[in-house]
Protein backbone atom coordinates (compact mmCIF):
# COMPACT_ATOMS: atom_id res chain seq x y z
CA UNK A 1 0.00 0.00 0.00
CA UNK A 2 0.87 3.90 -0.52
CA UNK A 3 -0.59 6.94 -0.12
CA UNK A 4 -2.38 7.97 3.29
CA UNK A 5 -5.11 6.07 5.56
CA UNK A 6 -8.72 6.92 3.66
CA UNK A 7 -10.79 8.21 6.66
CA UNK A 8 -13.48 6.47 5.21
CA UNK A 9 -11.80 3.25 7.51
CA UNK A 10 -14.25 4.82 9.76
CA UNK A 11 -17.35 3.25 8.21
CA UNK A 12 -16.13 -0.09 9.31
CA UNK A 13 -17.54 0.00 12.45
CA UNK A 14 -16.34 -3.89 12.93
CA UNK A 15 -12.68 -3.83 12.34
CA UNK A 16 -10.34 -5.60 14.60
CA UNK A 17 -7.40 -5.57 13.19
CA UNK A 18 -5.46 -2.67 10.64
CA UNK A 19 -2.24 -3.76 9.58
CA UNK A 20 0.07 -2.06 6.85
CA UNK A 21 2.81 -2.68 8.19
CA UNK A 22 5.89 -2.51 5.96
CA UNK A 23 4.50 -0.58 2.94
CA UNK A 24 4.93 3.16 1.96
CA UNK A 25 2.23 4.70 3.67
CA UNK A 26 2.71 8.45 5.06
CA UNK A 27 0.50 11.22 6.68
CA UNK A 28 -1.44 11.15 9.91
CA UNK A 29 -3.41 8.94 11.46
CA UNK A 30 -6.97 9.45 11.03
CA UNK A 31 -8.78 9.74 14.40
CA UNK A 32 -11.85 8.15 12.40
CA UNK A 33 -9.86 4.84 12.62
CA UNK A 34 -10.39 4.04 15.52
CA UNK A 35 -13.37 1.85 16.68
CA UNK A 36 -14.26 -0.23 20.09
CA UNK A 37 -14.00 -3.65 18.02
CA UNK A 38 -10.12 -2.67 16.89
CA UNK A 39 -7.98 -4.79 18.79
CA UNK A 40 -4.79 -5.17 16.77
CA UNK A 41 -3.22 -1.94 15.19
CA UNK A 42 0.23 -2.75 12.72
CA UNK A 43 1.89 -0.14 10.89
CA UNK A 44 5.44 -0.28 11.72
CA UNK A 45 8.21 0.55 9.09
CA UNK A 46 6.69 3.41 7.06
CA UNK A 47 6.72 7.13 6.70
CA UNK A 48 3.29 8.16 8.99
CA UNK A 49 4.05 11.37 11.18
CA UNK A 50 2.50 13.54 13.67
CA UNK A 51 0.76 13.30 16.82
CA UNK A 52 -1.30 10.32 18.04
CA UNK A 53 -4.91 10.39 17.93
CA UNK A 54 -6.60 11.04 20.74
CA UNK A 55 -9.11 8.87 19.28
CA UNK A 56 -6.86 5.74 20.20
CA UNK A 57 -7.15 5.48 23.50
CA UNK A 58 -10.65 7.13 24.09
CA UNK A 59 -12.90 5.04 21.19
CA UNK A 60 -10.13 2.04 21.18
CA UNK A 61 -9.63 0.78 25.07
CA UNK A 62 -9.93 -2.79 23.56
CA UNK A 63 -6.91 -2.30 22.00
CA UNK A 64 -4.27 -5.32 22.72
CA UNK A 65 -1.01 -5.46 20.35
CA UNK A 66 0.48 -1.77 18.75
CA UNK A 67 3.45 -1.85 16.93
CA UNK A 68 4.30 1.42 15.27
CA UNK A 69 7.64 1.34 15.16
CA UNK A 70 9.95 2.62 12.44
CA UNK A 71 8.32 5.73 11.67
CA UNK A 72 8.18 9.75 12.18
CA UNK A 73 5.33 10.24 15.12
CA UNK A 74 6.35 12.60 17.26
CA UNK A 75 5.08 14.70 20.58
CA UNK A 76 5.75 13.12 23.83
CA UNK A 77 4.34 9.45 25.17
CA UNK A 78 0.57 10.13 25.76
CA UNK A 79 -0.98 9.64 28.93
CA UNK A 80 -3.86 7.82 27.56
CA UNK A 81 -2.03 4.62 27.09
CA UNK A 82 -3.35 4.08 30.77
CA UNK A 83 -6.63 3.62 29.20
CA UNK A 84 -5.95 0.20 27.70
CA UNK A 85 -6.46 -2.13 29.94
CA UNK A 86 -5.76 -5.18 27.63
CA UNK A 87 -2.63 -3.53 25.98
CA UNK A 88 0.00 -6.89 25.88
CA UNK A 89 2.15 -5.33 23.61
CA UNK A 90 3.35 -2.17 22.40
CA UNK A 91 6.45 -1.32 20.23
CA UNK A 92 6.71 2.56 19.51
CA UNK A 93 10.79 2.23 18.29
CA UNK A 94 12.48 4.42 16.02
CA UNK A 95 10.41 7.23 16.41
CA UNK A 96 10.87 11.09 17.35
CA UNK A 97 9.20 10.55 20.78
CA UNK A 98 10.23 13.32 23.22
CA UNK A 99 10.42 13.93 27.27
CA UNK A 100 10.00 11.46 29.80
CA UNK A 101 7.61 8.33 29.93
CA UNK A 102 4.35 8.51 31.43
CA UNK A 103 3.63 6.72 34.05
CA UNK A 104 -0.12 5.96 33.18
CA UNK A 105 2.05 4.07 30.41
CA UNK A 106 2.71 0.97 33.16
CA UNK A 107 -0.88 0.82 33.78
CA UNK A 108 -2.08 -1.71 31.68
CA UNK A 109 -2.12 -5.39 33.96
CA UNK A 110 -1.13 -7.39 30.80
CA UNK A 111 1.63 -5.26 29.36
CA UNK A 112 4.10 -7.71 28.45
CA UNK A 113 6.60 -6.09 25.41
CA UNK A 114 7.28 -2.52 25.70
CA UNK A 115 9.92 -1.29 22.69
CA UNK A 116 10.45 2.58 22.78
CA UNK A 117 14.22 2.31 21.98
CA UNK A 118 15.82 4.78 19.44
CA UNK A 119 13.65 7.84 20.32
CA UNK A 120 14.40 11.09 22.29
CA UNK A 121 13.26 9.90 25.17
CA UNK A 122 14.76 11.28 29.30
CA UNK A 123 14.80 12.27 32.95
CA UNK A 124 14.65 9.00 34.82
CA UNK A 125 12.92 6.42 34.75
CA UNK A 126 9.53 6.11 36.31
CA UNK A 127 9.25 4.13 39.83
CA UNK A 128 6.00 3.13 37.87
CA UNK A 129 8.05 0.80 35.30
CA UNK A 130 8.64 -1.37 38.06
CA UNK A 131 5.58 -2.05 39.33
CA UNK A 132 4.56 -3.22 35.60
CA UNK A 133 5.34 -6.92 36.76
CA UNK A 134 4.16 -8.58 33.29
CA UNK A 135 6.97 -7.08 31.19
CA UNK A 136 9.19 -9.81 29.45
CA UNK A 137 10.59 -7.46 27.29
CA UNK A 138 11.99 -3.85 27.75
CA UNK A 139 13.76 -2.33 25.45
CA UNK A 140 15.13 1.19 25.81
CA UNK A 141 17.78 1.51 24.79
CA UNK A 142 18.83 4.70 22.56
CA UNK A 143 17.31 6.96 24.57
CA UNK A 144 18.85 9.85 26.75
CA UNK A 145 17.45 8.43 30.34
CA UNK A 146 19.65 9.28 32.84
CA UNK A 147 19.80 8.46 36.89
CA UNK A 148 20.35 5.21 38.61
CA UNK A 149 18.24 1.88 38.19
CA UNK A 150 16.40 0.78 41.00
CA UNK A 151 16.33 -2.08 42.83
CA UNK A 152 13.10 -2.48 42.62
CA UNK A 153 13.92 -3.84 38.99
CA UNK A 154 14.11 -7.36 41.07
CA UNK A 155 10.16 -7.02 40.84
CA UNK A 156 10.28 -7.68 37.17
CA UNK A 157 9.96 -11.70 37.77
CA UNK A 158 8.67 -12.62 34.65
CA UNK A 159 11.45 -10.59 32.51
CA UNK A 160 13.42 -12.04 29.94
CA UNK A 161 15.05 -9.41 27.40
CA UNK A 162 16.62 -6.18 29.40
CA UNK A 163 17.92 -3.36 26.88
CA UNK A 164 18.98 -0.49 28.74
CA UNK A 165 22.50 0.25 26.43
CA UNK A 166 23.23 3.69 24.91
CA UNK A 167 21.65 5.91 27.52
CA UNK A 168 23.20 8.27 30.34
CA UNK A 169 22.69 5.78 33.40
CA UNK A 170 24.81 6.01 36.21
CA UNK A 171 25.56 4.31 39.28
CA UNK A 172 25.85 0.42 40.47
CA UNK A 173 24.11 -2.51 38.37
CA UNK A 174 21.68 -3.49 40.70
CA UNK A 175 22.02 -6.95 42.62
CA UNK A 176 18.42 -7.38 42.68
CA UNK A 177 18.70 -8.20 39.05
CA UNK A 178 19.77 -11.71 39.98
CA UNK A 179 16.30 -12.56 40.93
CA UNK A 180 15.20 -12.30 37.51
CA UNK A 181 15.59 -15.62 36.57
CA UNK A 182 13.81 -15.88 33.19
CA UNK A 183 16.46 -13.28 32.26
CA UNK A 184 17.64 -14.39 28.96
CA UNK A 185 19.73 -11.03 27.55
CA UNK A 186 20.80 -7.89 28.82
CA UNK A 187 22.55 -5.22 27.50
CA UNK A 188 23.60 -1.97 29.99
CA UNK A 189 26.62 -0.91 27.38
CA UNK A 190 27.18 2.72 26.61
CA UNK A 191 26.13 4.26 29.93
CA UNK A 192 27.91 5.54 32.82
CA UNK A 193 27.05 2.83 34.72
CA UNK A 194 30.09 1.64 37.40
CA UNK A 195 31.53 -0.75 39.67
CA UNK A 196 31.28 -4.67 39.70
CA UNK A 197 28.63 -6.48 37.91
CA UNK A 198 26.93 -8.66 40.84
CA UNK A 199 27.92 -12.38 41.80
CA UNK A 200 24.11 -13.33 41.55
CA UNK A 201 23.65 -11.83 38.26
CA UNK A 202 27.06 -13.85 37.39
CA UNK A 203 26.06 -16.83 39.17
CA UNK A 204 22.82 -16.60 37.23
CA UNK A 205 24.13 -16.29 33.57
CA UNK A 206 26.41 -19.25 34.75
CA UNK A 207 23.65 -21.59 35.83
CA UNK A 208 21.02 -20.70 33.19
CA UNK A 209 21.77 -22.02 29.73
CA UNK A 210 19.18 -19.71 28.37
CA UNK A 211 21.12 -16.66 29.54
CA UNK A 212 23.32 -15.85 26.84
CA UNK A 213 23.62 -12.38 26.20
CA UNK A 214 24.75 -10.10 29.02
CA UNK A 215 26.68 -6.77 27.85
CA UNK A 216 28.16 -4.08 29.92
CA UNK A 217 31.17 -1.47 29.32
CA UNK A 218 33.63 -3.76 31.11
CA UNK A 219 36.15 -3.58 27.95
CA UNK A 220 39.25 -1.20 27.19
CA UNK A 221 41.96 0.55 29.37
CA UNK A 222 39.97 1.14 32.49
CA UNK A 223 36.71 -0.33 31.85
CA UNK A 224 34.16 1.04 33.71
CA UNK A 225 32.55 -2.14 34.78
CA UNK A 226 34.03 -4.64 36.03
CA UNK A 227 32.77 -8.06 34.99
CA UNK A 228 34.06 -11.66 34.77
CA UNK A 229 31.16 -13.37 33.07
CA UNK A 230 29.92 -10.67 30.49
CA UNK A 231 29.55 -12.13 26.80
CA UNK A 232 30.43 -8.46 24.95
CA UNK A 233 32.11 -5.77 26.33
Amino acid sequence: FIGTIPTSLGNIHSLTLFAVGNDKMNGTIPGELFHPTLKYLDMDDNDFHGTLPSEMFTSSINLMNIDMGGNRFEGTIPAGFGNLDKLKLLRMNSNNFIGKMPQELFLPPSLHTLNCSNNNLNESLPDELYGATSLRVLNLASNNFSGTISNKIGDLKYLQELKLQSNQLEGTIPSMIGLLSRLRSMDIKFNSLNGSMPDNVCHLKGSSSSFLELSSDCGGFLPLVACDCCSTC
